[in-house]
C-alpha cells in the first residue's frame, strides 16, 4: 500500500492558516475583528452580530505620570559581618568529585579524606 507524500506547506500558507485560526478564536470570544486580524474599535453596541463593544483607549484622558522607582527611606544594611565570617571558611571539591563543600580553614588539611 503506497501512501502519497505530504504536500509541503510554505511559510506564507502556514502563516495564513494560523491567522485564520486566530481570527476565528478571537471572534469566538466575541470580539469584533476584521479579516486582517485587527480589532474594530467602536463606541456603540452592535448586538446584531453578537460582538462586544470595544473602546478606543486613545480618546481617554491621560493618567498622571507615576514613578516606577521605590524609594527606601531607611539606612543601608550592614553586611560587613558576613565578609568577616566568610574569611574563616573556604570551598573545596568533596572527595575529588563534582560537588563542592564549605570547609572550615582549620579542617582544610583533612577535607575530602577519611580521617
Amino acid at each position: 500500500m503506497n501512501q502519497m507524500p505530504k504536500a509541503k506547506v510554505s511559510k506564507e500558507q502556514s502563516l495564513q492558516m494560523a491567522m485564520t485560526k486566530h481570527i476565528k478564536w478571537m471572534r469566538s470570544l466575541g470580539l469584533n475583528v476584521n479579516d486582517s486580524g485587527n480589532i474594530i474599535k467602536s463606541r456603540e453596541i452592535s448586538n446584531n452580530r453578537g460582538y462586544y463593544p470595544t473602546i478606543d483607549l486613545s480618546e481617554l484622558q491621560d493618567l498622571p505620570k507615576t514613578s516606577n522607582k521605590i524609594c527606601g527611606n531607611g539606612t543601608k544594611v550592614d553586611n560587613s559581618w558576613k565578609i568577616e565570617a566568610s574569611k574563616n571558611f573556604t570551598i573545596v571539591p568533596a572527595y575529588n568529585k563534582g560537588p563542592y563543600m564549605v570547609v572550615n580553614k582549620s579542617d582544610l588539611k583533612t577535607a575530602g579524606r577519611k580521617v
